[in-house]
């Protein structure tokens, strides 16, 4: 279920959704500067949207007759939420980043287990995605330049949960949580320029001073060449190698 942040304090959600409202709780609390005061949460964008009401959250609940997370309604609320970008203006007070939900489950807890619903949400929206990837992306995450694609449109996935101990700003609530971007959105105002690259690097020092390690070595600048994928989900100290992706592209349509 897609909902905006502007309409949550009203809405009133199904049964099957009340899990949502102590997450969502959590998630404002961090991005509220009026409650750290000192110690602000790093991403100067995320506090923008905030304090905007632009935030859109997409839950994802757990199904259990099929012992797994509803991929498919992932997969088409993904798709209408990056369809709707494509339609909204430049304006940077009009961006509404996404924040995905996954329904907290007793028996997923451990680092492994968020691991797991990464990849294997990534590899549902690669195996169903209707739309041809462009031709010039790469299928191999290991090569320079290869982003996540889905719904014809290339997207930056930040992933948080609540096993991240030294990095605060990766554990935004007690479950697992994706924050989606369009690429071209993300680089039009960090992107590869001096302005671009002064803004990344004001919120990875801000990164530095909030979370208890310093900022990943992982993370780099996609348009110089810097590997995409070992950023959407980093270790939570800096020594433990990047995830390795087991993600399949046979299926990509390429135009």
């Amino acid at each position: 279920m897609l909902i905006s942040q502007q309409d949550f304090p009203s809405i009133k959600l199904p049964k099957t959704l009340q899990w949502t409202y102590p997450l969502i709780d959590q998630i404002s609390k961090k991005f509220n500067p009026s409650l750290n005061h000192e110690n602000n949460f790093p991403c100067i964008f995320a506090r923008r949207v905030f304090s905007l009401l632009n935030f859109r959250f997409l839950t994802v609940n757990w199904c259990k007759d099929q012992h797994t997370y509803d991929f498919k309604s992932f997969a088409n609320e993904l798709s209408s939420f990056l369809e709707e970008t494509q339609q909204s203006d430049e304006n940077i007070n009009n961006i509404e980043p996404l924040i995905v939900l996954f329904e907290p489950v007793k028996f997923i807890f451990s680092t492994h287990h968020y691991e797991k619903i990464f990849f294997d949400s990534l590899q549902y929206l690669i195996d169903h995605d209707k739309i041809a990837w462009n031709g010039c992306l790469p299928k191999n995450p290991n090569q320079e330049f290869w982003t996540m694609c889905f719904s014809g449109v290339q997207i930056f996935i930040n992933v948080s949960h609540p096993n991240h101990k030294n990095r605060n700003s990766r554990n935004l609530c007690d479950t697992l949580v994706f924050v989606i971007n369009p690429r071209e959105r993300f680089d039009k105002f960090a992107g590869n320029n001096k302005k671009g690259h002064k803004i990344r690097e004001r919120i990875r020092n801000n990164i530095d001073k909030y979370d208890l390690i310093s900022r990943s070595p992982y993370l780099g600048h996609y348009q110089d060449g810097d590997l995409e994928w070992p950023q959407y989900m980093i270790p939570d100290d800096n020594d433990s190698p990047s995830t390795k992706c087991p993600l399949n592209f046979n299926l990509v349509k390429h135009q």
